[in-house]
């Protein structure tokens, strides 16, 4: 078996494929924190280097590519339209990190792609970095902009996925509060109680 080649899936075609179509310095920082979250969840370095393969692979098709769900319905074209803005970073922004977590840049593009994203009529898009409301939190943020201004279908499927983790994080902290004041309030009545003895 050939060990450059992890489920079909070559890493350096990847790599060679992303850096032609100009994508490189956008996946780059994925490609990092996924192979760093994979590592933190105790995968060795070459089975979390195949799974962020496959998966870069899987986000990032060749430009004209087709996107589809894990059904098979199709969720959108990425094409390769001119796409100019993303790199003039506002002074004010300061040097930014690589990445930040997931949620945190999804939410920033959500927040503000609206605000600084321009479809001009001829197909070309201008995003207007200095008409965000707040900083981007890393340069994958920016990756996921240009995601959602390419792929927008994959995009909003990534989105909703983060979006339904994070609620679901936020009702199980809510649920553990809960338990905690009931327990407060238990403990309080046993010592009311040994105080009235």
């Amino acid at each position: 078996m050939d060990e450059s080649k992890v489920d079909g899936v070559d890493p350096l075609s990847v790599t060679k494929r992303l850096q032609r179509d100009g994508r490189w310095s956008e996946v780059e920082p994925v490609r990092d924190r996924l192979i760093k979250e994979c590592r933190k969840q105790g995968m060795s370095k070459p089975d979390a280097q195949t799974w962020t393969y496959s998966e870069l692979d899987r986000l990032y098709p060749p430009l004209g590519a087709q996107w589809t769900d894990d059904s098979g319905s199709q969720l959108g074209t990425v094409d390769g339209g001119n796409v100019t803005g993303l790199g003039d970073i506002p002074a004010s922004w300061g040097e930014l990190p690589s990445n930040a977590t997931l949620q945190a840049e999804i939410a920033w593009c959500q927040a503000n792609r609206l605000w600084i994203v321009e479809e001009k009529s001829d197909g070309a898009t201008v995003v207007h970095l200095n008409l965000a409301r707040s900083p981007a939190p890393s340069w994958s943020a920016l990756g996921w902009l240009e995601t959602s201004i390419r792929a927008y279908a994959k995009y909003v499927d990534v989105a909703a996925k983060v979006t339904a983790t994070h609620q679901d994080q936020q009702d199980l902290v809510r649920r553990e509060r809960m338990a905690i004041d009931e327990i407060r309030s238990l403990l309080a009545e046993m010592l009311e109680d040994n105080d009235e003895r």
